[in-house]
């Protein structure tokens, strides 16, 4: 497995990698994220220890960033912060695990082994509902080989509900929309209606189903 660490504190991340390493595990180890996007993007890596807290930035920022670019590496983040607030604003923005310094290593792994299989059991790096089939590692939706036209608000909805069971529309709200937006249901609904009609328009065999006073989900149409 490989590991990209980002951690700041010289002690803590001289550990991590040390222990992990002996453990067989292949880890490359930054003191900020300034240049998330570039590793991400070229390291193929299979999951990523964040630190809240960095010189320059936030984890939150970090998982921000790998978000907007639809690059789905698993995230677990590392930091001394426990309020129940916390936790949540961390696995709301993105991030797949949450774990409290400190912390034990063997809790740690099994961690990272959980999250990497949840990402390895969609199978492939490909999922397909109806005909639509979407490419993870490409960050493409797909009918017959040829590449849906999205916006970026359409397609990480899409993305979300191909990931997902059933979404809510907070959920909608948390991973579409930054905090600082003001956005209405007004706003949920119009990219519902546009999903639609996209999904229309190029023949999907699949629909965007709302499930009263519960979210949406995908259903194939018969």
């Amino acid at each position: 497995m490989k590991v990209l660490l980002i951690e700041d504190n010289e002690t803590l991340g001289g550990f991590l990698k040390d222990i992990l390493t002996l453990k067989k595990y292949n880890v490359e180890w930054l003191k900020d994220g300034n240049d998330i996007e570039y590793y991400c993007q070229s390291g193929g890596y299979d999951i990523l220890l964040l630190d809240w807290m960095l010189p320059s930035t936030t984890g939150i920022e970090v998982i921000k960033k790998l978000r907007a670019q639809h690059i789905l590496l698993p995230v677990i983040m590392l930091t001394a912060k426990s309020e129940v607030t916390d936790k949540v604003e961390g696995l709301t923005i993105g991030a797949d695990d949450y774990l409290t310094k400190p912390f034990d290593m063997d809790e740690l792994e099994a961690r990272m082994i959980a999250v990497v299989k949840r990402y390895q059991a969609i199978g492939n790096n490909t999922k397909s509902i109806g005909n639509i089939t979407f490419d993870i590692i490409k960050h493409e939706f797909l009918i017959e080989s040829s590449v849906i036209n999205l916006s970026q608000k359409e397609y990480q909805l899409l993305e979300l509900l191909f990931l997902n069971q059933i979404v809510s529309r907070d959920m909608i709200l948390d991973k579409i929309w930054t905090i600082d937006q003001i956005v209405g249901d007004n706003n949920i609904d119009a990219l519902i209606r546009l999903l639609k009609k996209k999904l229309e328009a190029v023949h999907a065999t699949v629909k965007v189903k709302n499930i009263r006073g519960v979210g949406y989900k995908l259903e194939v149409i018969k």
